[in-house]
Order: structure tokens, then sequence, then C-alpha cells
């Protein structure tokens, strides 16, 4: 999958226990860091195999974020 732009994404996180609720803007440059998924994909061996490949860790934790919400960020008003 690869994309013309960095995507830009605002993630809105409701605090888990180390502070409070805080936005985080970041901004996805490698179209080898976007891959395809199913609407109701879950966070599954084959993905966090591929996160910690793309890291280049052996191993990772994922932690979900309870509550999170996020915005994809589009110049202009001019979605992608």
């Amino acid at each position: 999958m690869s994309h013309l732009a960095p995507w830009r994404l605002l993630i809105h996180d409701p605090g888990r226990g180390d502070g409070g609720p805080k936005f985080i803007l970041c901004t996805v440059a490698v179209p080898g860091d976007v891959r395809p998924a199913s609407l109701l994909a879950t966070v599954d061996e084959v993905t966090t195999a591929w996160v910690a490949a793309r890291h280049g860790l052996a191993h990772i934790q994922l932690t979900q974020l309870p509550g999170a919400s996020c915005w994809r960020v589009d110049e202009g008003g001019k979605p992608r």
C-alpha cells in the first residue's frame, strides 16, 4: 500500500493511569508503515510480528489505549 504524502494523525488518549488525557500528533512517512486490514481486524501474532519487524525488534508489547480516538489530518480540508 503506497501513499504519495505522509499520513498525519491526531490521537486523543483519554489517559491510562500515567497522567491526564492528551493529544498526540504523529506522522507516518514510510509507506511500509501502513498495511491493509479488515474492518473487524484485531491485533494478532501476524500484526505484532509486522510492527516488531518495522522497528527492528525481536519482541514487543502492544498496549491498547481504551477509549482512544484517531483522526487523519488533511491539508486544506481535502481528503486523500
